[in-house]
């Protein structure tokens, strides 16, 4: 059928549905009809994948297109690749890494000591785009996270070991270089751990032959695509080819059951979708998501299959699990946790789509359009003149940034009344008032506020220098923060201390990023200090930012105490 037939019989269609109702559409409005009106069961139903859904909407389809869920899993190839492969080295605890391009024009990685090679990985696959990106080997059937990744806001190489919570490996011995193990920390396997929130419809394949493990791993589409959220389409893009079902749908209020939209979903169903990945979750039934798949489709109760993480999860009998994960409020402590925040925050009718757009906004933060700044609170709060900072946002206090992930510092998505002092963690107050201990900040808060705050907790710089790795991750990001920036030399050199004497790289450049906030207008080889670097390169450049800056550290009088009590607060994070 040419287009112009298309056309007519839409429009025929149309007529007939607006003038005439489902009767004078005799048994073909009856059929599609009772066709809308018979439920579906999604569960194994095929996928389309999202160049189908393009054909009848590319309006969402093109908003999705910008975002960085689309690029979560590419194919490697000259679009998806951001690192630099034209003969860029790396060295780190003794090891250098070359990235190049190979003859027929892929990449790979050559990992060497002493000039000999150790080994080499071609790369097949890439993870992210937005913050860092991660590379994908093969070796059989099985994909594995390579050990170096691509900073895309700095434009240069890192080793994984800086990205998270974990700290320095030991020094390698004279001439050697770190141990393998230590290299290779947080080299994961992707088939069952990185495939499950990355892709659509995952299912790992995983087949037991003896001790060993294989995989035969499927999924539908890389990336995160139109069916992670809509579920399969392979139906819903077949049967609405007829004209008149589709216009039945346009002109009716009724839900199509071959596919599934968020927005007719509660507030509840709707949350547990993004839960699904933005909510870390422990099942009961770990071999069937292993061997078939995660077996929810968006609609259903999340809590059919797995429930996400708490700081009182057990895990095989160890009830203190997770308990690193979460401050003592129970409040997340790390990314990927957001779910979670929801689930505590007060608001019942409040779902992630309240101010997310997942077809809308900027990709970096997919904030619904008009919902900056205090936008996003008053769609349910009176701007009641509470507060009284009138310069700082509504979730600059409810919302503060107490969150590590991704070697930075994010929002709690834990919507709470801040009371420092109560928590058992940074607090709003303390994170904007860095430059004050906890009493003041205690006493200003009963001073605006009423009442007495407990005011045991350190301020900022306690925390940076005596809090556990991530305290001292939230402190640092905290010193390079807001519009004036008080006592910046006072700043300035407790987060010099930090670049010279914190074990934990991920920390170091948090405070490295801080220190250049500070001092934009400085002429400094800022990309000349690298968080892995080795401890001596590391303390010969802080030397020289501090004759640069006209900045001195702390007396170690002050800083040892704090940095005893630090290291008695050591945890390590991996995935």
């Amino acid at each position: 059928m040419s287009l112009s037939a298309r056309w007519i019989t839409g429009l025929l269609a149309l007529a007939a549905l607006g003038g005439l109702g489902w009767a004078g559409l005799g048994w073909a409005g009856r059929a599609v009809r009772a066709d809308l009106e018979t439920p579906r069961d999604l569960h194994g139903a095929p996928h389309a994948t999202s160049l189908a859904c393009a054909r009848c909407h590319p309006g969402q389809h093109d908003s999705w297109h910008r975002t960085f869920h689309r690029t979560m899993t590419q194919e490697a190839s000259e679009a998806s690749v951001l690192g630099d492969f034209e003969g860029a080295r790396f060295e780190y605890g003794g090891v250098e890494a070359r990235m190049e391009r190979e003859p027929g024009g892929g990449f790979a990685m050559r990992f060497l000591a002493d000039g000999v090679e150790l080994s080499r990985a071609r790369i097949v696959r890439t993870v992210g785009s937005h913050r860092y990106q991660q590379y994908l080997a093969a070796e059989g059937d099985v994909l594995f996270r390579l050990p170096m990744a691509w900073h895309v806001e700095e434009g240069r190489w890192f080793h994984m070991n800086g990205a998270f919570l974990t700290p320095d490996p030991p020094a390698p011995p004279e001439g050697g270089h770190v141990a393998a193990e230590d290299y290779h920390r947080h080299v994961v396997r992707w088939n069952d751990n990185c495939v499950f929130c990355h892709n659509v419809a995952p299912n790992p394949g995983r087949r037991l032959e003896g001790d060993a493990a294989r995989f035969e791993t499927e999924l539908e589409e890389l990336g995160v695509a139109c069916e992670a959220c809509h579920g399969p389409a392979d139906e819903h893009a077949r049967v609405n080819a007829n004209p008149v079902r589709r216009y039945a749908l346009h002109l009716s209020d009724a839900p199509d059951p071959t596919i599934v939209n968020p927005r007719r979903l509660s507030p509840a169903r709707s949350a547990e979708i993004c839960g699904r990945c933005h909510g870390q979750r422990i099942t009961d039934d770990v071999g069937r998501f292993l061997t078939r798949g995660d077996p929810f489709v968006p609609g259903d109760r999340l809590a059919d299959y797995s429930r996400p993480l708490a700081r009182g999860t057990a895990l095989g009998g160890d009830e203190a699990a997770f308990e690193e994960r979460f401050w003592p409020d129970g409040t997340a402590r790390l990314t990927a946790y957001e779910y979670q925040g929801l689930l505590a925050s007060p608001c019942d009718e409040l779902t992630c789509t309240s101010c997310h757009g997942m077809h809308e906004g900027d990709p970096s933060g997919q904030l619904r359009p008009g919902l900056e700044g205090d936008a996003q609170c008053a769609q349910c709060h009176e701007a009641d003149g509470h507060s009284a900072h009138e310069a700082t946002l509504c979730v600059d206090c409810h919302m503060p940034r107490v969150v590590y992930g991704l070697i930075g510092a994010y929002r709690s998505h834990r919507i709470e009344i801040p009371d420092p002092g109560v928590t058992g963690r940074p607090d709003a107050c303390s994170l904007c008032h860095a430059e004050r201990d906890g009493a003041w900040v205690a006493d200003g808060f009963g001073r605006l506020y009423g009442g007495q705050r407990p005011s045991a907790r350190g301020g900022v710089r306690d925390g940076l220098l005596g809090g556990d790795p991530i305290e001292r991750a939230m402190a640092a990001a905290a010193l390079g923060r807001g519009e004036a920036l008080r006592d910046r030399a006072w700043r300035a050199g407790l987060l010099l201390d930090t670049l010279a004497e914190d074990p934990y790289p991920a920390v170091r450049r948090m405070a490295w990023r801080s220190l250049r906030a500070l001092y934009t207008e400085a002429p400094m080889d800022w990309m000349g200090f690298v968080p892995t670097a080795a401890e001596g390169p590391r303390r010969a450049w802080v030397e020289r930012a501090e004759a640069a800056l006209s900045v001195r550290r702390p007396p170690r009088s002050q800083t040892a105490p704090l940095r005893r009590r630090a290291a008695q607060q050591a945890i390590f994070i991996g995935e």
